[in-house]
Formats: structure tokens, C-alpha cells, sequence
């Protein structure tokens, strides 16, 4: 085989690999955005993570060889996948654990309809899990019965202001 020849062939080699890791790491952040599992600024983020890969990848295709271009490309994916890997994992057991929480709130609220500290906790944890509608509901509730509360009066305006910056991109 001439050197053309396996210059090709390695380059393809990587191609076959590289797009495919690209389009699965992309895609997986696209669903993460919607699943509201990442924010639109972490998703931006690992947008521009993903575009200096690319970069990397692209070039070490273009170079030839599997020199330090390559070896550099592959590590960065690497770090990159499994970042994102953990990063989703943790993110999913911090939702699965504050959904426990507003169980055990609304429970609370059962048993006293006038626990004010229970609709206060109940509305950070809906802030924290970005359902500001509901947010908004227990925080207002739990000012009705606490009028006096700074900490649920200070809440309130921030389930409110990041209502009015998600609601142009949010996708129910």
C-alpha cells in the first residue's frame, strides 16, 4: 500500500469515528436542554466545549497522522464524555432527590394545611428544579400565612424574574 493510500485510509479511519462521537455528544446535549436536565446556559456551554473538539478533531483529520493534534482531540472527547456523563448523573439524582422533598412537603402540608415553613420549602425546591409556576404558588401561599418572611419574599421575586427570562425558550 503507498503512503497516499494509508494517509487516506487513516483519515477516513478518524472520520468514521470522530463524527459519529460528535453527532451522539451533541445530540446528548440537545436532550438534556430538553429535558430541562441542563439549563440553556450549560447547554451553551458544552456547545462551546463540543465546538473546540471539533476544531481539534477537524484538524487532526486534515494534518494526517496520529500525532499530538490527534492524541489531544481524543482526550479532550474523552474528558468531555465522561464529564457530561457525570455531570447528567448528578444532575438526575439531585432531581429524583428534590422531588422526594416536595413529597414529603406537600405530605406535611396535608397534615397542616397552615405550615408555613412547609409551602416555603416546597417553593424553593420547585425553584431549584426550575417549575417557577408552582414555585411562585407555594411561595405566595406561604407569605399568606407569613407575611413578615424576607427569605420567602426574596424567593418569590426570583421564581418570578427567572419565569419572565425562561418562558421564551422553554419547551413543556
Amino acid at each position: 500500500m503507498t503512503p497516499d493510500a494509508s494517509g487516506i485510509i487513516e483519515r477516513l479511519f478518524k472520520a468514521v469515528l470522530f463524527v459519529p462521537v460528535m453527532a451522539l455528544i451533541a445530540w446528548w446535549i440537545f436532550t438534556n436542554w430538553l429535558d430541562r436536565t441542563l439549563s440553556l446556559h450549560e447547554a451553551a456551554v458544552g456547545l462551546a466545549l463540543l465546538a473546540v473538539a471539533f476544531t481539534l478533531g477537524v484538524s487532526s483529520i486534515v494534518v494526517g497522522g496520529w500525532g499530538l493534534v490527534s492524541v489531544l482531540a481524543g482526550v479532550y472527547l474523552a474528558i468531555l464524555a465522561l464529564a457530561g456523563w457525570e455531570y447528567t448523573y448528578w444532575r438526575r439524582r439531585e432531581r429524583e432527590d428534590l422531588a422526594s422533598e416536595i413529597a414529603g412537603y406537600q405530605a406535611a402540608i396535608e397534615k397542616d394545611p397552615t405550615n408555613a415553613a412547609a409551602y416555603s420549602f416546597l417553593g424553593e425546591a420547585h425553584l431549584r428544579l426550575r417549575n417557577f409556576e408552582q414555585a411562585e404558588e407555594a411561595l405566595q401561599k406561604a407569605l399568606e400565612l407569613d407575611p413578615e418572611s424576607g427569605r420567602d419574599r426574596k424567593l418569590l421575586r426570583m421564581a418570578r424574574e427567572r419565569r419572565s427570562r425562561m418562558t421564551w425558550w422553554r419547551v413543556d
